[in-house]
């Protein structure tokens, strides 16, 4: 009978569970990354309104957290807009105009976090999940009673989603490269 190398063995159990953590249901994909936001129940019927999620990966719900956020910081820039121009009401006018500059601030977080996700810098799409976060705290509490109040929470949620998912992508580029190198002990050196 013949022998089948111990690598082999391995290489073969090594690439079946690549391949049952990659093909992780996205249900349970979003639920992981969810779980550590501010408000997980926001952050799953985000996720799970694009049809992209159900074939995604983590890096895949990064770029659709990034274009989620990118349309809500737009749209929200352009009801700012409309309610400073139709407010006489200069004490609203002032955090209102605040908050629209601090919408377009995120808008620029949301661009450079694009090239952040594309470099595997988790660091950089943390950060600038980070400032979308900042961002949209700072303009609730630039107003007593926020006209904005519910929008500016989901800019909140939106920012941790960012910080859930570079977490996640760390830990699992550092499990990757362990796996790497237990890979090459094997293959290259006959430990097992």
């Amino acid at each position: 009978m013949a022998r089948i190398p111990r690598a082999f063995i391995l290489l073969v159990l090594l690439l079946s569970s690549l391949s049952c953590s990659c093909v992780m249901g996205a249900f349970d994909l979003v639920d992981k990354v969810c779980i550590q936001n501010t408000s997980p129940r926001i952050c799953r019927e985000a996720l799970r309104s694009d049809v992209r999620f159900a074939i995604s990966d983590l890096t895949g719900l990064g770029y659709i957290a990034i274009d989620l956020t990118r349309r809500h910081v737009t749209a929200t820039s352009n009801r700012i807009k409309v309610l400073i121009a139709q407010t006489q009401d200069p004490g609203l006018k002032k955090p209102l105009a605040f908050c629209e500059q601090k919408y377009r601030e995120a808008l620029f977080a949301c661009e450079r976090a694009g090239p952040s996700l594309g470099e595997r810098y988790y660091e950089g799409f943390s950060a600038a999940g980070d400032a979308v976060s900042s961002l949209g705290k700072a303009c609730q509490n630039a107003f007593g009673a926020s006209p904005l109040g519910s929008i500016n929470k989901k800019t909140v949620v939106f920012g941790d989603l960012f910080r859930s998912l570079a977490s996640l992508l760390s830990k699992s580029r550092f499990q990757n490269y362990l796996l790497s190198v237990d890979v090459y002990a094997v293959i290259h050196l006959g430990i097992l």
